[in-house]
């Protein structure tokens, strides 16, 4: 059996046993650090992992860093959604997961330096995080590191992120399509990805010839929660009049959305009658929070975390391979709250 001579020549390269050779081959994680990397390099130029092509993930331990919040109640669902894709993924393997808090900006290095380099840590992955010392102390550690919904400059780490850009345009795009043109944009710039789905709304408007007056058309606020969106809103509306009220609002994330439509309603203003509402970041377990689903875009939570670890295993794998950085789509999930404005116009001037 060709499995079982390579396994043999493997033992006999390395001086251990077949059962041990057997368990690292099999993503087993009682075995010593030494023979893993002893197994794990035989193999490798023997090109038995590159023939394993669903692969294992040949480590004991992952140390998964995410903003704190991601693990406080009521906290951040989308990544908690994506730690649970991690989770998912592993749990295969018999892959041990630590979790730790790290913060977006100015990250507790010491902190980091401590669970990363853990001798039980074999394979990084970090959520969320903008910190480039971070990233360029990851690269020194010689384990691999996979970001998620991050960007890296220095172009040193894979990173698996939604595509924002490619998001922002296809809301916008929807709403376009409807025959939409007076679209308040809501959204919070605190990292470079907002950044990113905020040129996919300016690359839509310049697709269908509108001109963007970011002084009518953006409202950003400092952070993405309900409150403040709902303050924020407020306080557009009270400072323009009523027939510069725009026909559509786009708040970029789910929490904006709640803030969004609890304004409207003390307003009476309904939805999508008097004004439509498109969201981002829609997921089920957002979209829970509010009293009924509203049209948004889908960004893959969950996957982002499943195709972490397979960059991950990649890496094991083929560790002198180009770095990768995979981009997610979404797509648009019409759930009534958008109305069509080109209908619309066509009635009323039915109606005169």
């Amino acid at each position: 059996m060709p499995g079982k001579l390579k396994m043999d020549e493997i033992a006999a390269l390395t001086g251990y046993s077949v059962s041990t050779v057997s368990r690292v081959l099999s993503g087993k994680s009682y075995t010593s650090d030494k023979a893993r990397e002893a197994i794990v390099r035989c193999a490798r130029e023997l090109g038995v992992l590159a023939s394993m092509a669903s692969g294992r993930l040949l480590i004991n331990g992952i140390a998964v860093f995410a903003p704190e919040r991601t693990f406080q109640g009521r906290g951040d669902i989308f990544y908690l959604e994506v730690t649970k894709g991690i989770a998912e993924a592993s749990a295969p393997h018999d892959v041990w997961i630590s979790y730790c808090g790290l913060e977006e900006q100015r990250a507790d290095v010491k902190l980091f330096l401590e669970k990363a380099g853990h001798k039980n840590i074999n394979a990084i992955i970090i959520i969320g995080t903008d910190d480039s010392t971070i990233f360029k102390l990851a690269t020194t550690l010689n384990k691999p590191c996979v970001l998620i919904n991050s960007i890296d400059r220095e172009m040193a780490l894979d990173s698996v992120s939604p595509d924002h850009r490619a998001i922002g345009f296809t809301a916008m795009r929807h709403l376009f399509e409807q025959g939409h043109r007076r679209i308040l944009t809501m959204t919070c710039l605190r990292r470079e990805t907002l950044y990113a789905r905020l040129d996919g709304i300016k690359e839509a408007y310049r697709h269908f010839h509108v001109p963007f007056d970011p002084q009518n058309d953006l409202l950003v606020t400092e952070w993405f929660t309900a409150e403040e969106a709902e303050r924020a809103l407020d306080d557009w509306l009270a400072g323009h009049d009523k027939t510069q009220w725009p026909q559509v609002i786009f708040p970029n994330s789910t929490s904006m959305t709640e803030g969004v439509l609890r304004a409207l309603q003390r307003r009476g203003l309904r939805v999508p009658e008097d004004i439509s509402i498109i969201t981002t970041d829609f997921t089920w377990n957002l979209q829970n929070r509010l009293d009924a689903p509203v049209t948004g875009v889908t960004v893959p939570c969950r996957e982002l975390g499943i195709e972490a670890v397979h960059l991950l295993q990649t890496r094991l794998n083929r560790p002198q391979a180009s770095v990768f950085n995979l981009l997610l789509q979404g797509k648009v999930m019409d759930f009534g709250s958008v109305s069509n404005a080109t209908r619309h116009a066509a009635r009323v001037a039915l109606d005169q």
